[in-house]
């Protein structure tokens, strides 16, 4: 009897559809077997075996009962609460001595039939809010009233604590259930300005918080205010967040004004599965607050993953994030593109560039993407099981390839991709002293920015190209306004 595999789509190998009859599969496994017998001259032998077995299991109809069930089970059917498409830049390319550049796009979006509405977590988190002497004044004042609108926004099935930090962590509310919010605005009426800026202390305290109530039924979260720059413990915050990531705790950060090193914040982010945001102004705090709770309130999925397995001949130059906002994504040794959370109204978009050295002929699969994440509770019952889609990227090599234009969004993405990557690149120059190249690159972001219709970014980057020239340093300002405003360039 045939072996299932369950995380192998069959229909996809077959290219059937899934309510496909028995007449269509035979056909379909026909065509495909003398496309990729061995013999034929231009065949693929792992091909050729897949072929075999997803006949063997849905030509036999107990099996493919079976083997839809299991499915199912998995979250790997039609019935599975994302779905994951591709689209490249080129299907068919000319074979060549010299590497060739192919772009894939991956969009990740939760399936129709699922609701905002039937969408809602429980949230586990901790509000770590820096009171440094530089959070004075205004900043101040519009923190506390944003951590009110916070607690208004939460229910009682939500958990909450309430952190301070300058150079030592108060916690001014342990981790409790918000059901009664007049505690929690008391203890924010306590919070005074005053002291230094050691964020590791807060974020430690903050994530004590949350572990001891983490569970997998709550999305568990901190979230980090904060004007200021952290000497001489970013290296142990950096251990902590990446300790909170292997527990299933994550971490977003918020710097406002523009003291604040957004390299550090970044990184600190990007190892426990979150997101920084730029605060230019104070009053804009209530505003990403609340933006931050009702996108927790709406995850669909948890840690997700795209696996990027590619043939022998082919490298990922790139990974980069398109939606719902850009940035250049790590990539593990072993292909892993860590992504985050999937919210259930915000598609996730990733771009991939592959360099390919392939001179043969024939159909190839040149990579295999997996997309592997938890799931999340709905309204409508308990928590899913976790997903595992998987795609594959084919190219055929051929003398006569057709002349195809790329598809819009894809090109709509790699304009915007391109400006963003242009800036990063400006910064990096900068960090080893190359102004020259520096200047360079944010030139032609300016332009195509201006090309783009974005005249205030656009402008933004001329004022720092003025301040190079003269031989100045670029303000905090514009280096933030840049990053972080072309960070949100999606298009869509």
């Amino acid at each position: 009897m045939a072996t299932i595999d369950s995380q192998k789509d069959y229909y996809a190998i077959l290219d059937v559809p899934l309510h496909a009859v028995d007449d269509e599969i035979k056909q379909a496994y026909r065509q495909k077997a003398r496309t990729y017998h061995p013999d034929s001259g231009h065949g693929d032998a792992e091909r050729f075996r897949e072929v075999q077995e997803a006949y063997e299991v849905l030509h036999d109809e107990v099996l493919r009962r079976a083997y839809d069930r299991q499915r199912e089970k998995r979250g790997l059917s039609e019935n599975a609460p994302v779905t994951l498409t591709l689209e490249q830049s080129r299907v068919e390319i000319m074979p060549m001595a010299a590497s060739q550049m192919l772009y894939v796009m991956a969009e990740i979006r939760p399936q129709t039939g699922i609701r905002r509405e039937t969408v809602h977590q429980n949230l586990n988190i901790a509000l770590v809010v820096d009171r440094s002497t530089s959070m004075n004044g205004a900043r101040m004042r519009n923190v506390k009233v944003a951590a009110a609108d916070l607690v208004d926004a939460l229910g009682p099935q939500d958990r909450l604590a309430l952190v301070a930090f300058s150079d030592r962590a108060e916690v001014l509310a342990p981790a409790h259930l918000v059901d009664n919010k007049s505690l929690f605005k008391s203890a924010l009426a306590t919070l005074t300005s005053g002291g230094g800026t050691e964020i590791y202390q807060g974020l430690l305290a903050g994530l004590e918080e949350v572990r001891r109530h983490a569970s997998a039924d709550t999305i568990n979260h901190v979230i980090l205010l904060t004007d200021g720059r952290t000497y001489g413990d970013e290296t142990r915050a950096l251990v902590e967040a990446r300790r909170a990531d292997a527990e299933g705790i994550s971490i977003s950060a918020f710097g406002i004004g523009e003291d604040w090193n957004d390299e550090f914040l970044d990184s600190l982010v990007r190892s426990a599965g979150g997101v920084s945001r730029y605060i230019s102004t104070p009053s804009d705090v209530r505003v990403v607050l609340k933006q931050q709770i009702r996108g927790l309130s709406r995850i669909l999925l948890q840690n997700l993953k795209l696996e990027v397995n590619t043939a022998p001949y082919v490298n990922v130059q790139y990974a980069y994030r398109a939606a719902p906002y850009l940035e250049i994504l790590e990539r593990s040794g072993n292909g892993v593109v860590p992504l985050g959370n999937l919210m259930v109204d915000e598609p996730v978009v990733v771009v991939l560039e592959f360099i390919i050295d392939q001179a043969d002929m024939g159909e190839r699969r040149i990579a295999r993407l997996d997309l592997v994440g938890d799931g999340a509770s709905l309204r409508t019952g308990d928590a899913s099981e976790p997903i595992r889609l998987r795609q594959d990227v084919n190219v055929t090599f051929t003398l006569n390839p057709k002349e195809e234009p790329v598809p819009a969004k894809l090109l709509n993405y790699l304009a915007r991709l391109s400006v963003f990557h242009l800036q990063e690149r400006a910064w990096k120059a900068l960090g080893v002293g190359d102004v020259k190249m520096a200047t360079a690159y944010l030139e032609y972001a300016a332009t195509r920015l201006f090309d783009l219709g974005h005249r205030d970014l656009g402008q933004a980057a001329m004022l720092e190209v003025g301040r190079l020239a003269r031989g100045s340093d670029p303000t905090q300002e514009g280096r933030k306004k840049l990053r972080y405003g072309t960070r949100s360039l999606t298009g869509f």
